[in-house]
């Protein structure tokens, strides 16, 4: 019974931490990059082409001072452009629409990446990595 009462107050207790996480911080980031792990890019079958949509990592870039890809085996090393965190905005992590500069997306040769590998770099020098299949993350 005690441990029960203990397991409730110390859930009840961190209810409120979890409301309160600030999702434009480096672990705030991490936190939501960790939830969407397995869905953090979707790959569009269109034609002769895959478009790799990184939607999901970006509309969770505040906190991030760099994202980085490589496919298949090749280092990850490719860097993709982030837009800056607007944090004037009632939502920080809104997107502006300039895709010229700030894509949203690249394409590859259908079925040429069976893989992408991402590294977050956050704000406070952390970085995680997280691998995509396409397999996996096919959308249509």
């Amino acid at each position: 019974m005690r441990s029960l009462i203990l397991a409730l107050a110390l859930s009840t207790a961190a209810a409120p931490l979890a409301a309160q996480t600030d999702f434009t911080t480096p672990e705030g980031a991490a936190m939501i990059h960790q939830s969407i792990k397995d869905q953090i890019l979707a790959f569009r079958p269109d034609g002769d082409l895959d478009y790799i949509y990184f939607t999901a990592v970006l509309g969770w870039r505040c906190g991030v001072s760099a994202l980085y890809y490589g496919f298949n085996d090749e280092p990850v090393a490719t860097p993709f452009p982030l837009e800056p965190c607007h944090r004037d905005l009632r939502n920080p992590n809104t997107m502006t629409g300039d895709m010229s500069q700030y894509p949203i997306f690249i394409t590859v040769p259908k079925g040429s990446a069976e893989k992408v590998v991402l590294r977050v770099v956050y704000d406070n020098g952390a970085e995680a990595m997280f691998e995509s299949p396409r397999a996996k993350n096919l959308v249509n």
